[in-house]
């Protein structure tokens, strides 16, 4: 039994999942098990929930149920089955898709990513790595899957006080799985590549950004990674491309991605890191595309990181033409999206290019957003274009 400080279930009461160190009034917060599950009263011994608690971590108690009920296989099965069924509709002809997305599918902590057969668990809290048997299980109960992958290899498992690990869980992983989404084919590097082998979040929004492509439009897209911007530019819009990133083998994956779709000759790959291309070509296009990783990984970077995604924003605006249209992006949660609206105006200002904001997207809707929790809503996209 864990029991709160008096007023401290107020968010709670909301629909918020988790419970600070600084809220619990009994026990001892030392005197919790990582990965334990209790059950959660407020101050006056109103029953609040099912938790499951680490007093390693400053969110002490994460909320898996308003229900009393027993965490167990047939709980964990159900919320696993329940999420699928909400993605089959709006994921309709695609084979890969977030399956479960933590908090917003209502346990705190918990990543499936489906790739075809092939199925990944990514797990961020020690109350995860505590079922992480039974939820296996029912992953291979529910889909009867080639493999099940286990991707614990986030930096956010260093705050809670848990190892990170890779391993395979069930069947036989291939090297590099092959994905239909939207009618295009990608290849997925479940083991080594970034994430948990794909950006699922921004599928949604490449369908969204074809509209703005004129056919045969020069589109520069930064930040590539395994090139599905860029493709999808490519093959919807007969766009030519120059995609661009650090990594060699994110591109060489990039390169099999245009192959695939046949947009290889329209498609050109470069590695080199995307600021110091953008210092030194003086090149324009009809669309900047900038899908960058996270400037900010904590509070205490949140000034360096406004300041990054300034600089990317001044050097992307200055290599559009008139007219021409800037996608960028933001995967800081740290980041608001007032906060990033301000960036790309100041952006706008300092290089002289008024804009005009087209579309105002996030993660797509198999990455649900908690109305009672904005920590759910990380991915920020503006679509604008030049004045």
């Amino acid at each position: 039994m864990i029991k709160l400080r008096k007023n401290a279930e107020r968010r709670i009461r909301k629909g918020h999942l988790w419970v600070f160190s600084n809220e619990i009034a009994s026990p001892d917060v030392a005197d919790l098990n990582p990965g334990e599950i209790h059950e959660l009263f407020d101050s006056s011994e109103h029953f609040l929930g099912m938790v499951y608690s680490n007093p390693k971590s400053l969110i002490t108690a994460r909320i898996v149920s308003k229900e009393r009920i027993d965490i167990d296989h047939s709980f964990i099965r159900s919320r696993i089955q329940e999420a699928n069924e909400r993605r089959l509709n709006i994921c309709r002809g695609n084979n890969a898709y977030r399956l479960f997305y933590g908090e917003s599918d209502l346990i705190p902590g918990l990543i499936i990513d489906r790739y075809g057969d092939h199925y990944v668990i990514q797990g961020s809290t020690s109350g995860v790595d505590a079922m992480l048997d039974l939820i296996v299980e029912a992953v291979v109960d529910l889909f009867k899957p080639e493999s099940v992958f286990i991707r614990n290899d986030s930096p956010i498992r260093d705050l809670e006080g848990i190892h990170r690990e890779k391993k395979l869980a069930y069947g036989k992983l291939p090297e590099r799985i092959e994905i239909s989404l939207n009618g295009l084919k990608f290849v997925v590097d479940v083991e080594n590549g970034q994430k948990t082998g794909f950006f699922l979040d921004q599928e949604f929004n490449r369908v969204c950004l074809e509209k703005y492509l004129p056919p045969n439009a020069r589109v520069l897209d930064l930040f590539c990674y395994s090139g599905a911007w860029g493709i999808h530019a490519a093959a919807r819009s007969m766009c030519r491309v120059l995609a661009v990133d650090s990594s060699n083998s994110a591109l060489d994956i990039a390169n099999i991605n245009s192959e695939i779709n046949g947009v290889k000759e329209r498609v050109e790959f470069l590695k080199s890191d995307c600021i110091d291309f953008l210092k030194k070509n003086n090149d324009f296009w009809d669309v900047v595309i900038a899908d960058p990783p996270a400037y900010i990984k904590s509070k205490s970077k949140l000034a360096e990181g406004r300041k990054g995604y300034l600089d990317l924003n001044k050097r992307a605006l200055m290599r559009l033409k008139p007219g021409g249209f800037l996608v960028t992006c933001s995967c800081s949660h740290h980041l608001t999206l007032d906060d990033f609206q301000d960036l790309a105006l100041t952006a706008s200002i300092q290089t002289s290019r008024n804009l005009r904001i087209m579309e105002v997207l996030g993660q797509g809707p198999d990455h649900p957003c908690l109305l009672a929790m904005p920590e759910t809503r990380y991915l920020k996209v503006l679509i604008c274009q030049v004045v």
